[in-house]
């Protein structure tokens, strides 16, 4: 449900739609009892009044028009030139939906105060406070508008794009916390002939949200172990296997449903799902290097954007497949991402796409041997970046160019 209310377009200016109608009642109110003696009213009666908000309104619905059609052409931008996964960034834009609330709650107030002055006739009333309400409002309208424009310049700039996925999925790597753990399982964790177990699968399809792997150990029989079939991010459709229990003959059920403890939605969000971030930057890279695109600087930034994801997940710990709870339960998650696949992911298909990229596989090698000094000063394990830093500087040195020692007599190279 917050998944939805986040990429929804008609929650918050639905809101503020009401909030118009109600300031309209409001300052009806104070403009029936006479309030018009505070010095920042507008003199205005009912003929003024009605007039003000009738351009109001008339203003206010056509430059609406403007607002939607930004935010559509932005929307379709950024799906056509960077990848359809980085749309919902987009449409979670709260500062648009807060516009388009503004906007839309200005008109809404306009109508309903043009509809209720002058009931007892136009010359018997006084409107200083819908004319008041209605001017600020059609300021504050034209202000949010312009501001609007601004920041859908900036952010359908891809440089800014790239910044803003990257420090979500770094934040979302930072602030990852879990249960006591151990190292990575290197056991096959398949059912032994002589235990009992119980296989939990998916109701509904979607993809996995959350995983509450507290909850599920302490659902857990005692001495119980529990193996995640999936992962957060992973797609389940009804019948997929997700939680396999083992048992032996004298322990006692679970207490919870565990099911429960594993949420499926229908969208992929970076704040639960860093891996998700990750692929949105893979794929802007993936996109620039396209032989129909052919901008190797944009994946040269993607690739430097990337570096930060990578090293919080190697300082966040994340990776550890078994998890430990009380009375000898514990809960393995073979498919969960360690460091080793988060770099894996973020780095291999660049490089696979970059053969004919020597700038680009500079720039990797560059990072990589970066990240290796840096996280071996730390004490972690960088034998998984030491690999690709090796495949991708002897890639690189096959593709890039001879050293000017190397040149023929009078081959000349342009700087």
């Amino acid at each position: 449900m917050l998944e939805r209310i986040r990429d929804s377009q008609f929650l918050i200016p639905a809101a503020m739609i009401g909030g118009g109608l109600w300031l309209a009642w409001l300052t009806n109110i104070a403009d029936a009892r006479g309030w018009h003696d505070l010095p920042f009213l507008i003199p205005s009666d009912g003929g003024a009044g009605r007039t003000l908000l009738a351009t109001v309104a008339g203003a206010i619905i056509t430059v609406a028009a403007i607002v939607f059609s930004l935010g559509a052409v932005t929307v379709q931008l950024a799906a056509s030139q960077y990848s359809p996964r980085v749309v919902q960034g987009f449409l979670r834009d709260r500062f648009q939906q807060v516009v388009v609330g503004i906007v839309m709650g200005t008109f809404a107030f306009s109508i309903t105060g043009l509809a209720t002055i002058g009931s007892r006739g136009v010359d018997q009333v006084k409107s200083d406070w819908v004319s008041t309400v209605g001017v600020v409002l059609g300021v504050l309208s034209a202000i949010v508008i312009v501001a609007h424009i601004d920041r859908v310049t900036r952010r359908v700039r891809i440089d800014d794009t790239i910044r803003r996925i990257a420090d979500e999925t770094r934040h979302a790597l930072e602030q990852a916390s879990e249960p006591p753990s151990e190292a990575d399982a290197t056991e096959s964790w398949q059912i032994a002939p002589d235990t009992r177990s119980e296989v939990i699968r998916s109701d509904e399809r979607g993809y996995v949200q959350e995983i509450d792997v507290g909850a599920i150990l302490d659902g857990l029989p005692s001495g119980g172990i529990g193996r995640l079939d999936v992962w957060i991010g992973s797609y389940v459709y009804e019948g997929r296997r997700l939680l396999t229990v083992w048992t032996d003959e004298s322990a006692e059920d679970g207490h919870i449903d565990l099911r429960e403890q594993i949420a499926v939605g229908d969208t992929r969000s970076i704040a639960g799902d860093p891996a998700h971030g990750i692929q949105q930057l893979v794929d802007i890279a993936l996109r620039a290097l396209s032989p129909g695109v052919n901008d190797p600087a944009t994946a040269v930034d993607v690739v430097r954007s990337l570096a930060p994801c990578v090293r919080a997940a190697f300082m966040a710990g994340a990776g550890s497949s078994v998890f430990t709870g009380s009375a000898n339960r514990r809960l393995v998650a073979p498919h969960r991402l360690s460091p080793a696949g988060y770099v894996r992911m973020a780095f291999e298909p660049i490089v696979q796409f970059s053969d004919d990229q020597p700038l680009v596989l500079a720039a990797v090698a560059d990072i990589v041997r970066a990240l290796i000094d840096d996280l071996a000063d730390d004490g972690h394990e960088v034998s998984s970046l030491e690999g690709i830093a090796s495949a991708v500087e002897k890639e690189a040195g096959e593709v890039a160019e001879p050293a000017p020692a190397d040149r023929a007599p009078g081959e000349h190279r342009i700087h």
